[in-house]
């Protein structure tokens, strides 16, 4: 028998790392600095860390693309419902946060319930979103060259902008996580001047840094009210 190439439906649901914990203690600052009050929603947020702390902020809740993704959110953060849909939210949400989605979210699947068109969909009006996604041409990118760990859907800054403005978002505020990652050229992380950036920015709890100077695309989108 000739074996074939199983449809993306039959291969197993990617299950992608939680943020790392300063990167995690980041994020929910952000949520309180930059985006305020729930009710929050973490959309596919990898093993529910994210989720776990947004409920320490306030009500939260999960929207999950898979039924493995579920699973992961409610192991991770136990007491938080875990929607399949966006039917099954209670009512509007105030804020959202979308971290590592777009790594993974192919073209058509942007209007989807988990993509910027579902974000866009269930946000009340004036309600925030918290958009990480991998910088295909940022300067972790480019320091890395061929070691780039590049995510399963990658773009950059510009491209993943015009995805959230197609989605009717405004922008409110854009940079970058800075270089978080490495080594970069042999040298220790905590020995390299070029990820000093990324950790005063963690320490402030803001986002403070370009867009294009990092690993990461970090945007706050809002809905216009």
């Amino acid at each position: 028998m000739i074996p074939t190439t199983p449809s993306r439906e039959e291969l197993p649901d990617p299950a992608p790392a939680p943020p790392e914990r300063a990167a995690l203690r980041w994020y929910l600052r952000l949520v309180r600095n930059h985006l305020g009050r729930g009710p929050y929603l973490d959309v596919d947020g990898a093993g529910g860390a994210l989720l776990a702390g947004l409920a320490r902020l306030g009500p939260a809740s999960g929207l999950a693309g898979s039924e493995q993704r579920a699973a992961a959110m409610r192991a991770g953060a136990p007491g938080c419902p875990v929607h399949r849909t966006a039917a099954g939210l209670p009512g509007p949400i105030a804020t959202l946060t979308a971290v590592e989605v777009l790594d993974r979210l192919p073209d058509d699947g942007l209007a989807g319930d988990t993509g910027p068109g579902g974000w866009f969909r269930v946000l009340e009006p004036g309600g925030c979103a918290l958009v990480v996604a991998a910088d295909a041409e940022g300067r972790g990118r480019d320091l890395a060259g061929a070691r780039w760990p590049a995510p399963p859907v990658p773009r950059g800054h510009v491209r993943i902008r015009e995805l959230l403005v197609d989605a009717g978002f405004e922008i409110v505020r854009e940079g970058s996580d800075a270089l978080t990652g490495g080594p970069y050229g042999g040298v220790p992380v905590l020995l390299d001047p070029r990820t000093a950036p990324a950790r005063t920015q963690r320490s402030s709890g803001r986002l403070t840094l370009p867009v294009g100077a990092g690993e990461r695309a970090v945007i706050v989108a809002r809905k216009p009210g």
